[in-house]
C-alpha cells in the first residue's frame, strides 16, 4: 500500500480541491490506524468518500471480506476506477450527505462506517447531521470512525454522541487525526 498521486486523484484534486480536502493522498499509516478502529465481526462495513481506495485497501489486507464493504464515492470517474480495482466491493456512486440513499445500499445496515470525508470543508451542520444519521441507524456503540487535519474533531459531539482521540498519525502527508464516534 503506497501514498500515490495517481492521474485521477490529481484530476479530481485540481478540479474541486475542497471536496478533495487534502495536498496528498491519505497514507498507509493512517489507513492502518483507521482500520485498527473497526470492530471484530461479520457486518457490513460502511465507507464514505473512498477517493483512490486506501482504505478500502487496507481493509482487505486485514482479510476484511470485500463483499462486507459498502464504498459511496461522490465523483462518477472515481466511483467507475474503485469498481474495476475492487469488482467484488459494493462501489455506488452518490452523496455521502443523502443518508438515506447511503443507508439505502445495505438493507441489512451497518457494523462500522469509515470516513474519508474532508467534513472540516462542509458546513458544520451538515457534517453533525450526517454524524448523527449514520449512528442513530447503527447499533448502539458502532462506530463512525473519521479522520481529520484539525487539531479538535471536525465535528462537536452533541446529543447523544460522544467522540474520541484515536490516533495521532505524523507519518501522512499531511499528519492526521483519528477520531470516533459513537452514539451514546
Amino acid at each position: 500500500m503506497t501514498n500515490s498521486f495517481s492521474p485521477g486523484w490529481l484530476a479530481r484534486f485540481l478540479a474541486a480541491p475542497r471536496r478533495v480536502g487534502a495536498i496528498a493522498p491519505s497514507g498507509p499509516a493512517l489507513a492502518g490506524a483507521m482500520i485498527a478502529e473497526l470492530p471484530a465481526g461479520d457486518g457490513t462495513i460502511l465507507e464514505l468518500g473512498p477517493g483512490g481506495g486506501v482504505f478500502t485497501a487496507a481493509m482487505l489486507d486485514r482479510g476484511i471480506a470485500p463483499e462486507r464493504i459498502v464504498a459511496i464515492e461522490y465523483d462518477a470517474a472515481m466511483a467507475a476506477a474503485l469498481r474495476r480495482r475492487f469488482p467484488a466491493v459494493r462501489v455506488a456512486q452518490g452523496d455521502a450527505f443523502d443518508t438515506q440513499g447511503v443507508l439505502a445500499h445495505a438493507p441489512e445496515g451497518y457494523a462500522a462506517a469509515i470516513s474519508g470525508l474532508p467534513l472540516l470543508n462542509y458546513p458544520r451542520a451538515d457534517g453533525r447531521a450526517l454524524i448523527a444519521g449514520l449512528l442513530a441507524a447503527m447499533p448502539a456503540g458502532a462506530p463512525l470512525i473519521q479522520f481529520s487535519y484539525g487539531f479538535a474533531p471536525p465535528i462537536a459531539p452533541d446529543g447523544n454522541v460522544a467522540v474520541r482521540h484515536a490516533a495521532f498519525i505524523l507519518r501522512n502527508l499531511p499528519p492526521a487525526r483519528v477520531w470516533v464516534y459513537t452514539r451514546t
